[in-house]
């Protein structure tokens, strides 16, 4: 299977209306399920995408290309992957890549999670590159060797 995934417009929208509304809702101060709260909280820690969230439309619809630097809703959406991750502890290697690198290492939370997120975008990328499933053993390997260096 060599197929690259590629989502409709339709299911891009949907995603990033769960994005929209969910820090409509957290400026409007109204209540928020957990999704939301987590969502929310990875918005708040990149203002510079804040301005991408002034105009709905732009924002549903809007390409980024390769050499804008990175999709900022793949950004957030990475984010808030690596917050799942830490809160269930799994992959557990995650868990303690996170933990290593802010309690042994003092770099910040933040700081912390853009090192990790660079793995997990890098895994993702080699996997649909080759058309398979993203390498769990490769994820786990990088994020011990994170913690070495």
């Amino acid at each position: 299977m060599n197929e690259h995934y590629s989502p409709s417009r339709e299911t891009l929208r949907a995603h990033r209306q769960i994005f929209w509304d969910a820090w409509q809702k957290a400026q409007a101060d109204l209540p928020l399920n957990a999704l939301e709260v987590r969502i929310a909280r990875v918005i708040r820690m990149h203002p510079e995408y804040h301005p991408y969230f002034e105009d709905m439309e732009d924002f549903l619809e809007r390409d980024f290309q390769m050499d804008d630097g990175m999709n900022p809703y793949l950004h957030l959406s990475l984010h808030l992957a690596l917050e799942e991750q830490a809160a269930t502890k799994q992959p557990p290697e995650m868990a303690q890549a996170l933990i290593q690198m802010v309690s042994v290492k003092k770099m910040n939370r933040h700081d912390a999670l853009h090192k990790i997120l660079e793995v997990l975008a890098e895994v993702i990328h080699q996997s649909q590159r080759l058309g398979q499933e993203p390498n769990h053993q490769a994820y786990a390997s990088q994020l011990k060797e994170l913690t070495r260096t």
